[in-house]
């Protein structure tokens, strides 16, 4: 996380916050029989961003970009409970603030975009009122966190991360990993703007409805991780890399396919996520409840030729106006970008 601050150490008048999107690429354990759920792996990436300014106000405002609804609520809400949390030390008259929005992570689409808007909000919150907290803090306090940490560390550090998972008493799983992803990797994301990803509380019920999660293929997933993945991104082995990815997704994305239709969320994802493979591609994933399927190749021109041979495939198979949409995604190695100014 990088943080930009004007010289005067007077009270601030705003602060503005950008934060990239973060794929989640499954969970560590699932069965949770030695004391901890969850763990997860995951990557900051490049290609969306949550950015905002937050200013005081007189009364609440919202400006910028557009936005729907359901997250003008979100923004409102959440406000309202940061207020709430900190009410002890934030002055009654300065607790309105106006919000300006320059972009938001598409939301549903399997890029945490609920987490990096609370975070980038309580943040940028937390630094005007320049409150003494750091982001575990307005996790919590925002009920964030609860499953997975890794939007928590992707937003302070970037990177890919793997998580720890939670104790039965414990609201932010702790980060045992945080590596730099390699700058010329690249990320073929394959997204179907027809399609949502579970959430809300389709997604808490479809949590109480799987079955156990079977011992032999957690122990199977942390192996992977440990013994395969990490290791070949220390090295920088694509292959190696892909292929660990591509088994620890078959056997999450297999348990929860009673939940979200099969292995992949969006059929026209899945199909061209299969062109991939066929293609010759390793590193074969959904981020989170999807519906956005990744791809992961070892260069630019790697990610292009394969953008190609996708459009192509599509162009032969659906409606114009149903085709997936492609992407050439970085990682992002330095999570959110802070700027102040007094």
């Amino acid at each position: 996380m990088k943080s930009h601050s004007a010289d005067s150490p007077a009270a601030l008048q705003s602060v503005s916050v950008r934060a990239p999107a973060r794929l989640h690429l499954g969970f560590l354990d699932l069965n949770a029989s030695i004391g901890r759920r969850f763990g997860s792996i995951g990557l900051a990436i490049g290609s969306h961003h949550t950015a905002l300014t937050v200013s005081t106000a007189e009364h609440f405002e919202l400006s910028g970009l557009p936005v729907s609804a359901e997250t003008e609520d979100k923004l409102h809400n959440l406000t309202k409970q940061f207020h709430d949390q900190f009410s002890d030390v934030i002055a009654d008259n300065k607790s309105d603030v106006r919000i300006d929005i320059t972009s938001l992570i598409p939301e549903h689409a399997g890029f945490g975009s609920g987490t990096q808007l609370a975070l980038t909000l309580g943040k940028a919150l937390s630094q005007l009122y320049q409150l003494d907290c750091n982001t575990h803090a307005i996790a919590q306090a925002l009920g964030r966190g609860k499953r997975s940490g890794i939007g928590i560390a992707t937003f302070d550090h970037g990177g890919f991360v793997v998580d720890g998972g939670l104790k039965p008493d414990q609201t932010v799983p702790p980060m045992l990993v945080q590596q730099a992803y390699p700058e010329d990797w690249r990320i073929v994301l394959v997204m179907d703007p027809h399609h949502q990803g579970i959430h809300g509380q389709t997604e808490k019920q479809a949590f109480r409805d799987l079955p156990p999660f079977p011992l032999a293929q957690s122990q199977a997933i942390c192996h992977l991780t440990l013994m395969q993945l990490l290791p070949a991104l220390a090295e920088r082995d694509i292959d190696q890399f892909g292929a660990a990815i591509t088994d620890i997704q078959g056997l999450i994305g297999d348990h929860f396919a009673p939940a979200q239709g099969g292995r992949y969320t969006s059929p026209r994802v899945a199909a061209c996520l299969h062109q991939a493979q066929q293609l010759g591609h390793r590193g074969i994933a959904q981020s989170s409840w999807g519906p956005t399927g990744c791809v992961f190749v070892s260069s630019e021109q790697q990610a292009q030729t394969l953008i190609q041979q996708l459009s192509d495939y599509v162009a032969t198979s659906y409606d114009a106006d149903l085709r997936p949409l492609f992407i050439s995604a970085h990682a992002d190695n330095h999570g959110a970008i802070i700027e102040t100014a007094a």
